[in-house]
Formats: C-alpha cells, structure tokens, sequence
C-alpha cells in the first residue's frame, strides 16, 4: 500500500485512535456498537488482533454476517420467495464456516421446496433472467447492459447475455401451496451453436446446465476477485473496483496489484469468510483515521484514508438498543428497518453503503419511548457515541436532562456513521 501512496503523491492519515478502532471493528463484525463493558477491557489491553479474533469468533458475527450477505443475494421484499428460509440456511453456513465458493455452487444449483430447502430461494427471488442478479453479485458484472444490444463500454454481446442466461432456462417453478415453490430442472433441447456458454467460453457437458454453472463460476479468476472485492468494500467502505458490481474495462481496479494478491489469498485460503475479514481489519488501510474533508477524493480512491459509511437500519436499531440498555420487543427490529426503508424495500441491496434514507422521524418516535439509562453526562457520551465529552460538551450538557442529551446524540451524524 505504501508504494501505492507514494506513487499517486499521496501522505496516508495517521491510525485511528483505540476508541475509534474499537467501535469501527465492532460495528463492521457484530452489527453494533461495542458496550461499556467491552470498551473498558479493551481499553486495558488494546491488543487490536486479538480482538479482531475474538470477534471473528463471537456469535454476534455469525449472526451481523448472515443478515449482511441475505440481504446482499436478496434483499427485504418476501413475495416470490421464502427470504426466512434462506437467511436461516445462510446463517447456518457463516456458522459453521462454509467455504463460500461452495455456498455460491449449492445457491446457484439447489432444487427443491422453498419452504424446507434454503438456498433454493435465492434464484426463486429473480425469476426474470436470473444471470443479472447472478453475475453482478458473483462476478461484479453488469452483464444485463448486454441484454438488448452489445455492451457499449465493455466486451460483452448481446450473445454473451443471451447464451449464459440458457443455463437457467431449464429451471422449473411449480407451486405446490401458498408461499411454498418446488424448484426443479427440466431437460432442454438445443443446437450445437445454441448452447448455453459462460463468459470464459465454456459450455456444459451434461443436462445438468445448472451446476455446471456453478462450477465454472466458481473456478474462474473473476469470482476470486470479486469475493475479495466484496468484503474490502464491506469493510473499508469502497471497493478496490468501485461500483463493486461494474467490473469492465473503463472502470479498472484502482489497486490491481492489491486486488490480485487479495484473490490468491481468497483462492489459497479456500475462501474463508473469517480469514479474509482477518486480513483486512489487520491491514494499515482499514485502520486508518478517516478525518477526509473536501478534495480528499483521489487519497479515499487509494485508501490512504478511510472512508465514513452509514449505519444500515440493523446497525442502527442494535447499537441505539446497547447504548440505551434496551432489550428489543420481538419483532421491533424487523418493523423499524421496513419503515427506515419504506418504498425501497424492494431494491436491490448488493452495494450496502449505497442505500441510506433518512430516519429522523422514526429515531424521534424511538428515542421519545425509552427512558436514559443513567443521568450522567459522561457515560451517555460514552455509551452513545464511544467517547468521552470534551470539555464545552461537558459544560454544555452537565445540568440539561439527559433525555434531551440522548435524543441529541442519537440524532447526530457521529452516531449515525461508521467512522
């Protein structure tokens, strides 16, 4: 990264302090914000690679992951598929460290009833022309610019779209009750020039189009790619190749050699979720102060200073519960991320730091139904945004109610940024 820098002409931000590190790691590996109590033993001991590795292996990472990868393959909408179903099958997977070339094979390749076999949900979800969502989630592709004419900044043709889309054209949907699909594959006839081919030039030898898909997918140098890609973005905030899903030859890599050397690792490691996070959160660039002010631009591009993201609306709900001491209502959270996302519920949430709504009205309503969990002006700072008050804060807010302090910091930028 170094020569990168020096390169560009460009003077990496100093580390960001404990404090600061702590809450980034916190929020980007179990969702939320860290609490007192582990702020004040980190605080200690603030050995940073231990407690990435104890988090990695803290069961609020299995869960933060499964809901962060549900939502990138399928959203929130749950109408042409069983979106439980698969984050269960998902979060069963993160917990038992799947590899996740061999996630994506069985994604790609399931049969079954959407009711009972999770992973068959995910095609279930696109049922038109399912090689979009496919290639730009798995290959950083946006193969469907191809769909009615030839890609007009890119390689790919008309043909390229029309021939990887037949992989999935002998996928049959039967409806066997209300809310529950049986996907199954049906055998095709087709002409020696009509055959389902990948972009590699690959075609399949068997009927089984489907899993051979799969394999070719996940052999090919681009899928490495984009898995490290992806969880770079994830956590630094902005991909190597950035718009993750636009890979083509008028948007390259800003740090090829980076993205290269991350995708061996991804192959070596046999794509392991938890060992490529490891790599990363131990990195100089994610541990960076991101302090970035107006023209900072080419120093975010070369990751010389790390980048602010939005909380997303889950981050959001669980760090304002820790910080209030609040056990959650069942069902609370799942009703206050449907209205943080209102008419975008449907979207298409692959890009995670693209999509932030404001919530102000919805925080307002939340924070107006809980009482503070103490009165003191220091450890609602603490609490709420992981710092101590500076000294005019202190002054400031010292004899004004702390439910007026808690509905002022849960409101502030500081809170609502992973930074």
């Amino acid at each position: 990264m170094q020569a990168a820098w020096s390169k560009h002409g460009l003077e990496s931000a100093a580390l960001c302090s404990d404090e600061q590190f702590l809450r980034r790691l916190t929020l980007d590996l179990l969702g939320r914000i860290p609490t007192l109590e582990e702020r004040k033993e980190f605080l200690v001991d603030p050995n940073r690679t231990a407690t990435i590795n104890r988090l990695l292996a803290h069961d609020l990472f299995t869960k933060a992951w499964s809901e962060n990868l549900t939502t990138q393959l399928f959203g929130y909408a749950n109408d042409s598929a069983d979106r439980d179903t698969l984050a269960l099958w998902i979060d069963e997977q993160v917990r038992n460290a799947r590899p996740y070339d061999a996630m994506v094979q069985e994604l790609i390749s399931a049969t079954g009833q959407s009711a009972f076999v999770g992973p068959v949900n995910f095609l279930l979800r696109y049922p038109d022309e399912p090689v979009v969502k496919v290639s730009r989630a798995f290959l950083g592709v946006r193969l469907d610019c191809a769909r009615c004419h030839d890609h007009p900044f890119d390689r790919w043709t008309q043909e390229d779209f029309a021939r990887m889309n037949r992989f999935f054209e002998g996928m049959e949907r039967q409806e066997i009750s209300p809310g529950n699909i049986r996907l199954v594959d049906v055998a095709r006839e087709t002409s020696e020039t009509d055959r389902p081919r990948f972009l590699t030039g690959a075609e399949p030898k068997t009927k089984q189009w489907r899993s051979e898909f799969g394999l070719f997918l996940i052999r090919s140098r681009p899928f490495a790619r984009n898995f490290a890609n992806r969880i770079w973005y994830h956590l630094v905030g902005r991909g190597i190749v950035h718009p993750i899903d636009d890979v083509s030859r008028d948007n390259p890599a800003s740090l090829p050699e980076l993205l290269n050397a991350l995708a061996e690792e991804a192959i070596q490691s046999k794509f392991d979720i938890r060992h490529m996070i490891r790599l990363i959160c131990n990195s100089k660039a994610y541990q960076l102060e991101s302090f970035a002010t107006l023209g900072d631009e080419e120093r975010i591009k070369y990751f010389s200073i790390s980048s602010i993201k939005p909380l997303t609306p889950e981050q959001w709900f669980d760090s304002m519960c820790v910080a209030m001491g609040q056990v959650p209502e069942p069902n609370q959270k799942a009703e206050f991320v449907r209205t943080f996302l209102g008419d975008a519920l449907d979207g298409d949430f692959s890009s995670t730091w693209e999509y932030r709504e404001t919530i102000q009205g919805l925080m307002s309503r939340l924070v107006e139904s809980i009482d503070p969990p103490t009165s003191e002006t220091k450890e609602l700072f603490i609490r709420i945004l992981g710092r101590e008050p500076s000294a005019d804060e202190m002054a400031n807010w010292q004899t004004r109610p702390a439910r007026d302090l808690c509905f002022v910091l849960l409101h502030s930028n500081e809170f609502a940024f992973n930074h």
